[in-house]
């Protein structure tokens, strides 16, 4: 972890830089799309992922006091908690840099996908597939992967995007579980 002379963490402002750096050397102009207050749909969903984060932190303990450094590592990832001052200090990087920040109302994703339909940005890069869901046309997962390549998702799965969006809902989402017996299949 990287901190400066004051012992404040800036591992994410090199991370968002490079990222950054690399984006705009292969020609892409990226588009920063930060999240907003969560809607209130979202507060169980919310409440799991403090729990589970809780639980990595107690498996953390576990694997420096056994000296374990692949779980140390799996357990640390877990831990992390975006902080509003980490995204500040990334927004007043990006903005210093001269590339566009839309600070979202609510969902980063729907944002996103709103941006992406109406042509004002060509795709939608996340790891988080609800950008799909919210109806997003193009949508590019593992961006900075040089494996990564372009598979068409609801034609593949023969679906049209209401009827994936019914299926994403259906099977459990941000905004409410899975129902039972409800699941993917081939």
């Amino acid at each position: 972890m990287l901190t400066n002379e004051a012992g404040e963490v800036t591992s994410h402002l090199q991370g968002m830089f490079n990222r950054t750096i690399r984006l705009l050397e292969a020609g892409i102009k990226p588009v920063y799309v930060f999240d907003g207050k969560p809607p209130e749909l979202k507060r169980q969903e919310i409440a799991k992922r403090y729990s589970k984060r809780a639980d990595a932190t107690a498996d953390l303990t576990g694997a420096i006091g056994a000296g374990n450094k692949e779980d140390i590592e799996k357990y640390s990832k877990r831990t992390v908690k975006v902080t509003k001052q980490l995204n500040d200090d990334c927004k007043r990087l990006l903005r210093l840099m001269g590339v566009p920040v839309v600070e979202a109302t609510s969902e980063a994703e729907a944002q996103c996908a709103a941006l992406c339909k109406s042509g004002k940005v060509y795709g939608v890069a996340s790891e988080d597939m609800d950008s799909i869901t919210f109806g997003a046309p193009k949508f590019l997962r593992h961006l900075m992967d040089p494996s990564s390549r372009k598979i068409p998702i609801l034609e593949d799965l023969q679906l049209t995007m209401d009827q994936f969006i019914d299926l994403c809902i259906l099977s459990g989402c941000d905004y409410c579980d899975s129902i039972r017996g409800v699941n993917w299949t081939d």
